[in-house]
Order: C-alpha cells, then sequence, then structure tokens
C-alpha cells in the first residue's frame, strides 16, 4: 500500500474520503479574505492621499510627488519594513544560530545579490521579461506561504505524508504559475501585445491564419490543464485517496487559497493595471498570521528587553511593525519635499529601487524552514 498503510487502515480512510463534504471555512481562508479586505482599504486610503497630492496640491510631475501611484506606495511603504523585520526575525531565531543553517543564510543573500546584478545589468524595468520576471518570482514566493500558512493554521485532515505534500505543493506552485504564463500568453497571437518591443514579428502583429492563432493561444493553456490533472491524480495515489476528486475535496481550503492568491494578482492587474497589490497582499497576511501565532502562542515567560518583547507578543510585534511603517513614510515625506529624491535615500525609498529589495527578500526565504 502507498506510504506503507495497511489494507485496513487504508479501506478506513477511503471510506472516509468517499463521505467528505464541504468543510466551513476555515481559519487560513478567513485570513485570506480578511487580509484581501484590509489590502483594499490601504490602497483606498492611499488613493486618497494620492488624489489630494494630484488635485489639491497640484504637485506635478508624478515622478516628483510622495504618492506616485496609491498601489505602488502602499506596497512599498509597508513591505520594506516587512522585509527587514522578517530578516531580524530569521537572523535572531534559535533555530538559524546553527553553522548550517549561517550558511543557508550567507548562500542566499550571495544569491540574491546575484540575481540583483543579473536584473541590473540585463536592463531593470526596461526589460519586459526581467521585470515580469520578477512578480513571477514574487508570486512563487506568495505561494509557497499561502501552503506554509495552511500547513501551519490547519482545516482539513492530518495529512498523510508530509514528503509526498511538499512535492503536491511544489508541483501545485509550478502549474499555477505557468497557467497565469499561458493566459497571459493567449492575447499575444491575437496582436494585443503588438509594438512593445522585444515582442514583434508575425506570432504578434495577429497577421497569421486563424488557425494558428487559435492553436498558439489556447495550446499552451490545454497543456497546462493537462498537467494539472495528471499531476492531481498521482499525488492522489501516492498519498492512499481514492482519486483526484477526493484529493481537491480534503485539502479544498489549500487549492482555494492557492488560486485565490494568483487570483489577486489578477485582480490587481484588472483594476490597477499594475502587479503591486499582490505584494502589498502578502505583507498584510503575513501580518495578519503573525499576530494570530503570537496570540495563540504567547511567551511563558514575561520577555526581558525590547527586542524579545517585540518578538513574541502581540503588542511588541505590531508595535514594531506598524511603528516602522510610520517612520519610514516619515523619512519618505522628508526625502520627497525637502532633500530631493536624488539624495542619497534614492537606494532605499525609490520605486526603482524596491524590486532589488524583493529580489533579495524572495531568494533569501529559501532558508530551510
Amino acid at each position: 500500500m502507498p506510504n506503507g498503510t495497511s489494507p485496513s487502515t487504508a479501506a478506513t480512510a477511503i471510506a472516509a474520503d468517499s463521505r467528505i463534504a464541504a468543510a466551513p471555512t476555515t481559519i487560513a481562508e478567513r485570513h485570506f479574505f480578511r487580509a484581501m479586505l484590509y489590502t483594499a482599504i490601504v490602497v483606498l486610503v492611499f488613493w486618497c492621499a494620492w488624489k489630494v497630492e494630484r488635485d489639491v496640491l497640484h504637485r506635478h510631475p508624478g515622478d516628483v510627488r510622495y504618492i506616485r501611484e496609491a498601489s505602488e506606495a502602499a506596497m512599498r511603504y509597508l513591505t520594506i519594513p516587512h522585509i527587514l523585520i522578517g530578516f531580524l526575525f530569521m537572523a535572531s531565531s534559535p533555530k538559524n544560530r546553527t553553522l548550517r543553517q549561517r550558511a543557508w543564510t550567507v548562500g542566499l543573500l550571495l544569491a540574491g545579490a546575484g540575481l540583483c546584478l543579473v536584473y541590473w545589468k540585463g536592463g531593470a524595468k526596461a526589460n519586459i521579461f526581467l521585470y515580469t520576471g520578477v512578480y513571477y518570482y514574487f508570486l512563487v514566493h506568495e505561494l509557497r506561504d499561502e501552503a506554509m500558512f495552511y500547513n501551519v493554521l490547519g482545516g482539513s485532515e492530518k495529512i498523510r505524508d508530509k514528503v509526498v505534500f511538499q512535492r503536491m505543493v511544489r508541483a501545485l506552485i509550478a502549474l499555477i504559475t505557468l497557467a497565469i504564463v499561458a493566459i497571459a500568453w493567449s492575447f499575444a497571437p491575437f496582436g494585443v501585445f503588438h509594438r512593445k518591443p522585444p515582442l514583434e514579428g508575425a506570432i504578434f502583429d495577429g497577421s497569421l491564419p486563424v488557425v494558428w492563432r487559435i492553436l498558439l493561444a489556447f495550446g499552451p493553456l490545454l497543456a497546462v490543464a493537462v498537467g494539472f490533472v495528471l499531476a492531481l491524480r498521482h499525488y492522489a495515489q501516492r498519498q492512499g485517496y481514492a482519486g483526484a476528486g477526493v484529493l481537491l475535496r480534503v485539502h479544498a481550503p489549500l487549492f482555494r487559497v492557492m488560486g485565490g492568491a494568483a487570483g489577486v494578482l489578477g485582480l490587481s492587474l484588472l483594476l490597477t493595471q499594475r502587479p503591486y497589490s499582490l505584494i502589498l497582499f502578502h505583507v498584510v497576511a503575513w501580518y495578519i498570521f503573525a499576530v494570530y501565532q503570537f496570540a495563540k502562542h504567547p511567551p511563558k515567560v514575561a520577555p526581558q528587553g525590547l527586542w524579545p518583547w517585540m518578538r513574541t507578543t502581540v503588542r511588541g510585534f505590531k508595535t514594531l511593525h506598524i511603528g516602522m511603517v510610520v517612520i519610514l513614510m516619515a523619512i519618505g515625506l522628508v526625502w520627497t519635499l525637502w532633500l530631493g529624491q536624488s539624495s542619497a535615500l534614492t537606494w532605499l525609498l525609490a520605486p526603482e529601487s524596491f524590486l532589488y529589495w524583493t529580489i533579495m527578500h524572495i531568494t533569501v526565504s529559501f532558508v530551510p524552514r
């Protein structure tokens, strides 16, 4: 039997599988919807500030404003503290004080620096493939964390084989990312991206015969769909489920939150024509998760010192995170209004610098947990 289960155990599990019904909303899903709500509120607040700065204070052009674009500014001012706090928490964690973990950290920092160099030398934002690739890289990061939230918060039956389950998660991340690429690509043969260098030629100008356009547009989508079916069948069998449908029902919250993360990217592109809200959503989701975990697992002994208090209590964590956001926004105001955007703070605060922060953050997050 798969995974060493006995025939009687497997029979019982399969019988239980056949009776699985739709479960009520889980903690992971409630956190997901709350993060979506909070993200929308934050963007709305920044949009109101952007509207005042542009139409009431008449600060022009856009690249000299404190808030150039609402979702971008919200992402930047909330995510940089998230990145710094995440690294400080990781570096000060007792689990990461071993030589092996520190070697991983140093190695990934170097790898992140190398990726930043590639991004810079490749043209950075001017290179549509590299610029888009960073956001796909971030989507992988977000999907990994949604799976982690699901594992930690629970909401389904106990995972039968953690090694196989993690392999399934990696396969799902790859397939979801490929699905988004395939969806984006499906518009290309119909001329949507024509005249956007380097997307030129017969494939992109819509001049191909209709049959070829349809094949080029929907062939990749069909291939990804087949990939999903085969992967679900494979991992259902490996984990001892009666079929892919049972796997989908048992771990429905996982599939919903991972699909929802891709949906956040889609909504961001639809509503703002920019991908920034995905990163902002990730930061908000992590904040909600951390506060919940600190409240659920308070320190057994009152923390001694400021940093232990910030690192182990709800009030301390909120003070740290919100305080850093406020301080960074105050620095940003000084940078925008008085120091000039050619000052030394540009490397820290400029929108053009933000994706370098992002690349480093994602890469270091691969330190084994």
